[in-house]
């Protein structure tokens, strides 16, 4: 390529992020709030078990039918998304899971209140899913466009690295309840002024009706798709394993022999390490083959599930193990967004991603569950991380026969 053109090329991915910055900060902190509870709940389960009597799973299935529930909201809010002004999504529903964690210091001996709490969260989480956040920032780049992808999602490494340890701090410093409330403060308030602030959604199609005459989206072929079939099947996979895992890391060191405050640590790890994950895939996405990412990211969740199914007694081996596992959840994460930005037509990339992220909601939904009910069955998490090597299997091959839509 002459050097002018590369020249070129260089300005125009400049120009990109020198305009865009505040929209990516926003939607970084916008992606992180929803999943910050989520993240936080391996701390508040040791809590809620002594004050209530709960079992593990119990105090596990409120987030679980939570996420079940998600799974119904991502394709609509996807759709509405392809269709409207998400700033009308944002900024109300920022409030409402500001409001949701808050409540979540209401919860009683009642396993009933516990997952009502937990639908409310599901509701206002939906709202301001990263499909929404996605969409603006996937419409706003062209030259950046992975990295730029990338980058937003690693508000979920956020969510992950610093909702266990500023969870532990508050319950530490302060009842449970209160933990709570401050808990949402923390993580509401700055993403909503950042919302307010620069958040704007610029795509023409929220202004201007469809054209009668142009042909429609065919979403039904879409999701008849081998492509969005393969696809669908190996989130399933990938995040059965990787949500039970995250969820469940801080309470397994436990078990490992790790203090509390060594466990959050660790567990923390694992979210920062996605950051490096999800940018490696931005990198990387556009400048290798898919077959070598899809390889290089399942190797990470095999090698995550094997150490962890070993099991470690030191800081350096649940170090290691958490550090996989936050790779290849993140780089996971980033290669589904990119992967539908490229095989799908952009009309339809809110209600395709929505789709996902409603598949991964469901597969958050299990794969906690299951983790509890082998834990309790068992005493241990080792089978369930053993299986994790088994899902990295088949999911590195359903990666692989991906086609993009020039070459079906």
């Amino acid at each position: 390529m002459p050097l002018a053109d590369m020249t070129e090329i260089a300005l125009s991915e400049r120009s990109e992020w020198a305009e865009n910055w505040p929209l990516v900060l926003c939607c970084l902190f916008g992606v992180a709030v929803p999943l910050a509870a989520v993240y936080a709940l391996g701390q508040f389960l040791g809590p809620l078990e002594k004050e209530f009597g709960w079992t593990r799973t119990q105090a596990s299935a409120g987030l679980s039918i939570s996420l079940v529930l998600g799974f119904f909201a991502g394709p609509l809010v996807g759709r509405i998304v392809d269709r409207t002004n998400a700033r009308l999504l944002v900024l109300p529903g920022l409030c409402l899971v500001g409001i949701a964690l808050a409540s979540f210091a209401l919860a009683s001996r009642s396993s009933t209140l516990w997952i009502a709490l937990w639908c409310l969260h599901a509701f206002a989480a939906a709202v301001v899913s990263p499909t929404v956040w996605i969409a603006i920032i996937s419409a706003a780049f062209d030259k950046q466009r992975s990295m730029a992808i990338a980058v937003v999602l690693c508000g979920s490494g956020i969510a992950s690295g610093l909702a266990p340890l500023s969870a532990r701090y508050l319950i530490d410093a302060f009842d449970w309840r209160t933990a709570f409330v401050l808990f949402a403060l923390l993580w509401s308030v700055p993403a909503t002024t950042l919302a307010l602030l620069f958040f704007h959604d610029r795509r023409p199609h929220h202004t201007v009706q469809q054209n009668s005459s142009a042909p429609a989206v065919p979403l039904s072929k879409s999701f008849r798709s081998g492509n969005f079939i393969k696809l669908a099947l190996a989130v399933i996979a990938t995040q059965v394993a990787l949500a039970a895992y995250m969820i469940h890391l801080a309470p397994a060191l436990v078990d490992m022999g790790l203090s509390l405050t060594q466990s959050a640590a660790v567990a923390g790890v694992a979210g920062l390490a996605a950051v490096p994950g999800k940018l490696g895939i931005g990198y990387l996405f556009d400048r290798v083959g898919q077959a070598w990412v899809s390889l290089g990211t399942m190797a990470l969740l095999a090698l995550a599930s094997t150490v962890l199914a070993i099991g470690t007694t030191n800081l350096g081996g649940a170090a290691l193990a958490s550090s996989l596992l936050g790779l290849s959840a993140g780089a996971m994460m980033a290669f589904i967004a990119c992967l539908c930005r490229r095989l799908f037509a952009p009309a339809i990339f809110g209600t395709i991603y929505g789709a996902m992220i409603s598949l991964s909601a469901l597969s958050g939904a299990v794969g906690p569950l299951v983790a509890s009910l082998i834990h309790d069955a068992r005493g241990s998490y080792t089978l369930a991380f053993w299986l994790g090597l088994v899902i990295a299997l088949v999911a590195v091959v359903l990666l692989i026969s991906l086609k993009r839509p020039d070459e079906c």
